[in-house]
C-alpha cells in the first residue's frame, strides 16, 4: 500500500489542505473559491505547479470538492513522489485520494 499522510489546518472559515507522503515536497498548490456560474453553485480555482509536477491532479479534486461542500475558501498544497510509480500504483494513489476525500467531506460536514 501506497502512504499518503493528510493534514488539515482551519484559518477562520476557510481551510488549508497538505497531502504528501514521505517524499514529501511542494510540488502544486491549489486554491479553489466558491462561486456561482450561470445560476449554479460552483467553484473556480487557481493552480501553481513546480516545473515538472503534476501534483495538480489530487491538488485539484480536494480544493475543489471541499470547496463546493463548505462554500469557503480551500487551497491544498500538495507533493506526492514515487520513484518509477506504475500506472497501477497511480490508479491505487486516485483510488485512496476519491476515499479519502469523501472522508474529509464527512469531516468537514461536521463543521457546518
Amino acid at each position: 500500500m501506497l502512504e499518503i499522510k493528510r493534514e488539515v489546518i482551519k484559518m477562520g472559515n476557510d481551510y488549508v489542505i497538505l497531502i504528501q507522503n514521505e517524499n514529501g515536497h511542494i510540488g502544486s498548490v491549489v486554491t479553489a473559491y466558491p462561486c456561482i456560474r450561470n445560476g449554479h453553485e460552483t467553484c473556480s480555482y487557481n493552480v501553481i505547479n513546480t516545473l515538472g509536477h503534476k501534483d495538480d491532479e489530487v491538488a485539484i479534486r480536494y480544493a475543489s470538492r471541499i470547496c463546493k461542500k463548505t462554500r469557503q475558501v480551500v487551497t491544498c498544497i500538495c507533493g506526492i513522489h514515487y520513484d518509477d510509480i506504475t500506472k497501477n500504483q497511480i490508479r491505487e494513489v486516485l483510488d485512496y485520494i476519491e476515499k479519502d476525500i469523501d472522508e474529509l467531506e464527512k469531516e468537514v460536514s461536521h463543521n457546518l
